[in-house]
């Protein structure tokens, strides 16, 4: 039934029959364990395979994932590659299944399963780094992840890493996911207390306290603020002041369903030249189900310096961390693009002097990246850089129809930036770029 719908589906895309087949028997060859060789995609048959081979992943991930990927993609979907790279550990299977390399931006999509147990879920965090496997492979700058869907039949989750470079990602890189730690059931809360306010605010008035059978002194529960957390917050600060031992204490109560817990309370202190610095309560006594942080050695005649104390709370109600080891090693095939040698000076920005000289253009179907020279943005000192803001330069792409394209910031550095396009081009109908009011033809 499954397969009958999605065949229905993409129906009109009507991929080359011969294709589908023959990538329908190499999934069936991954499935029986068999190894089948691997196989470039041209750029002239890129959508005729895409076509072929979302339809057949979709077979395999399940609606629910694929859709999430192929609304994520959106008309980008054609230029993705199809990835096969899985590990297990501590119960969990992660795979990586697609991935789209363009310039300096990679998309990696990913799904971790649990596969005899109930420990993930919609809300699942997800820990992890990238590696490089040797020292060609592509210096991302920065990267994210973030959850895209949730398939509780399946009890997989579907991820979508997104990285930046400080340098083009080369052809044949391979990109090193380590993934350490996975919580589901994920949930965060806080809450703030001012120093000196007229509601519930911490002053120098020493508050009701008492001592545990060890000897710590504790807050007792203050009425205004324990009526307030009974109204239904899963964490609560019950107490907040000055003990009777002279030091500043929060109370904290913790919600009944919590299966995991990470609790941080933390005060703002203003130091001598005024900025505020925090400090961890770090002494914790538990007390009736509570938790009493101290602050040793700040008192009430601090209070001046005292903005604020703040409760952040990471918890659970469904599972503990699930640590382990998960590393897959992802290829990636660098969508093409074409390269332009420009001469274009960029003023900078109004705090800085001077000019960036912009030395080279990418072009490729998705996307149009401007990098400067960074010498240029070094003052005559060598040591400060000019501040320029390359995005605010809206790039426009003309094209041999006489459309005009004005593509969409999509990210960036000091000394390089990319726009992509809201639908794919093709480069060789691009005939001028237009930066900076400067027309550049494109031969």
């Amino acid at each position: 039934m499954f397969e009958h719908d999605y065949r229905a589906k993409f129906d009109e895309i009507a991929p080359d029959r011969a294709l589908v087949e023959r990538t329908r028997d190499r999934m069936k060859a991954v499935l029986s364990g068999e190894k089948a060789r691997p196989r470039r995609l041209t750029r002239r048959g890129l959508l005729a395979v895409a076509a072929a081979v979302l339809t057949v992943s979709a077979l395999a991930a399940g609606p629910t994932l694929w859709q999430a990927i192929r609304n994520d993609l959106g008309s980008r979907a054609p230029y993705a590659t199809e990835v096969e790279a899985a590990c297990e550990d501590q119960g969990v299977r992660i795979e990586a299944v697609r991935a789209l390399a363009d310039g300096r931006m990679v998309r990696v999509y990913f799904t971790a399963r649990d596969l005899g147990g109930n420990r993930l879920d919609e809300t699942t965090q997800i820990s992890c780094s990238l590696m490089r496997t040797d020292r060609d492979v592509w210096p991302y700058g920065s990267y994210s992840v973030r959850q895209l869907s949730y398939d509780p039949d399946s009890r997989t989750c579907l991820f979508v890493l997104t990285a930046t470079g400080r340098e083009r990602v080369p052809e044949g890189a391979v990109l090193c996911l380590d993934v350490e730690r996975l919580l589901g059931g994920y949930q965060s809360v806080s809450q703030r207390i001012s120093a000196s306010s007229e509601r519930a605010g911490i002053t120098e008035k020493p508050l009701p306290s008492t001592r545990t059978q060890d000897g710590s002194t504790v807050l007792l529960p203050q009425p205004e603020l324990e009526s307030a957390a009974a109204a239904g917050g899963p964490f609560s600060i019950v107490a907040a002041g000055f003990a009777e031992d002279g030091n500043l204490h929060v109370r904290v109560r913790p919600a009944n369903r919590a299966v995991w817990q990470n609790v941080t309370v933390c005060a703002t202190i203003l130091n001598e030249d005024g900025a505020g610095i925090g400090r961890d309560l770090e002494q914790i006594t538990p007390v009736e189900g509570d938790l009493d942080y101290c602050l040793e050695g700040f008192g009430p005649e601090q209070l001046s310096r005292l903005t604020q104390v703040e409760m952040l709370v990471d918890y659970s109600a469904l599972s503990k961390p699930v640590e382990g080891d998960w590393t897959i090693e992802i290829p990636l095939q660098t969508v093409e693009s074409e390269h332009f040698s420009i001469s274009l000076a960029l003023p900078a920005d109004l705090e800085s002097e001077g000019s960036v000289m912009a030395q080279s253009l990418e072009l490729s179907p998705l996307s149009l990246t401007l990098l400067c020279d960074q010498d240029t943005m070094y003052l005559e000192d060598g040591k400060t850089l000019r501040s320029v803001t390359l995005e605010k330069w809206t790039p426009t792409v003309l094209l041999k129809d006489g459309t005009a394209l004005a593509p969409t910031y999509a990210d960036g550095n000091s000394w390089w930036a990319a726009w992509a396009f809201d639908q794919p081009i093709d480069p060789d109908q691009v005939v001028a770029i237009t930066i900076y009011d400067q027309t550049i033809p494109i031969s």
